[in-house]
């Protein structure tokens, strides 16, 4: 039985890593269409557009595993039945379930693999990717959320670097409170610190300020005081809901800033859940094109036990996706939500193994 297992399991991961590699030089070669596309930039080199490609790869293999999922479980059943293997376990007393377990192990092991390394590689990369193709912008200003604050750094001209940090910030009117301002030009520089304010078109407007210039140790107080950003609301939202690269482990810290700036939402941790319990996914759609491919006969045109995994595969896919648009806009139970994404497919792929074990 041993033997059996060992020798499923390694089928599995050949087909899996075959699939992947087949599937990622494909990938590279349309993102790197993709990429001189949208970038239009002449000085973009081959080099240059290969290694872009190349840091969007884990991401859109994290977003495809499931369909690699699919293609690998279909092909390895394949040969299972084109060997006359299938058949020969079923005489000897494997049920449908026996044989599956060391497929749904080696799965559960590869959607680990997939959550501790590929996750947070796509968090990296992907800020590398941003950091290549917006260099402008990173050149002008910067946004990062710390704890429980904000802190920008913004480059007015060549010579003026303002840092700025804010304690509580509303992103839905731009309104600010507990404001600290280091402003450093030359070798000038000045500490602003303001109760509250308001960003509107890319000026900070500032009350109740209090202002202390460092090198002539001069203090003042203003009512008002105004001076010019490089980023409006659109960026500093960017910065902070992009949830789909941040590495697993930051979840629910994330998840924390998001509900401290109000942009939180059920969609958001649905999304995380799908991405920390993927292997169990995987499991469950390796399940249900068991369930499908093990009926076919020897005979049996491939592209056909193909076409019909891929089918079933995007037809789980879509589900999800739906599933996830609704709970997003109704603002359902997350926890719910992935329990229908989850148990449906199961419930289609064990209505199949009944099915075959009856027949």
């Amino acid at each position: 039985m041993k033997k059996i297992h060992l020798y499923l399991s390694s089928l599995l991961i050949k087909y899996l890593l075959m699939n992947t590699v087949i599937i990622s030089i494909i990938i590279i070669f349309l993102n790197m269409l993709e990429i001189s596309r949208i970038l239009n930039d002449s000085n973009m080199n081959i080099t240059s557009m290969l290694y872009l490609s190349i840091l969007k790869l884990p991401t859109i293999i994290s977003e495809i595993t499931p369909f690699i999922t699919i293609i690998s479980v279909a092909f390895l059943y394949r040969n299972l039945i084109s060997n006359n293997e299938l058949i020969s376990m079923r005489n000897i007393g494997f049920s449908i379930i026996d044989i599956f377990k060391p497929i749904g192990y080696t799965l559960l092991l590869f959607g680990i693999l997939i959550l501790l390394i590929l996750n947070p590689m796509i968090s990296i990369f992907e800020k590398e990717f941003k950091s290549i193709t917006s260099q402008k912008n990173l050149d002008i200003y910067s946004i990062k959320f710390i704890d429980n604050g904000m802190w920008i750094k913004n480059i007015t001209d060549k010579d003026e670097k303002i840092y700025i940090n804010i304690k509580n910030i509303n992103l839905k009117n731009m309104e600010a409170s507990d404001i600290k301002i280091l402003k450093i030009k030359d070798d000038f520089q000045q500490i602003i610190l303001s109760k509250k304010g308001f960003i509107r078109d890319k000026i900070f407007y500032l009350n109740e300020v209090s202002r202390l210039d460092i090198k002539d140790n001069n203090y003042l107080n203003f009512d008002n005081y105004e001076f010019k950003l490089n980023f409006n609301r659109s960026n500093i939202i960017d910065s902070i809901s992009n949830y789909k690269f941040i590495p697993f482990y930051k979840y629910k810290k994330h998840i924390n800033n998001l509900k401290k700036f109000d942009l939180y939402s059920n969609e958001v941790s649905l999304f995380y859940l799908s991405e920390l319990l993927k292997p169990i996914f995987l499991i469950t759609i390796g399940f249900v094109v068991m369930g499908f491919s093990s009926k076919f006969k020897r005979n049996e045109n491939f592209f056909k036990v193909l076409f019909i995994s891929v089918l079933i595969g995007f037809l789980i896919f879509l589900f999800k996706e739906i599933i996830i648009n609704i709970t997003g806009k109704k603002n359902l139970n997350f926890i719910y939500s992935y329990l229908i994404i989850l148990l449906m497919p199961m419930l289609l792929g064990l209505y199949q193994a009944i099915k075959i074990e009856k027949n």
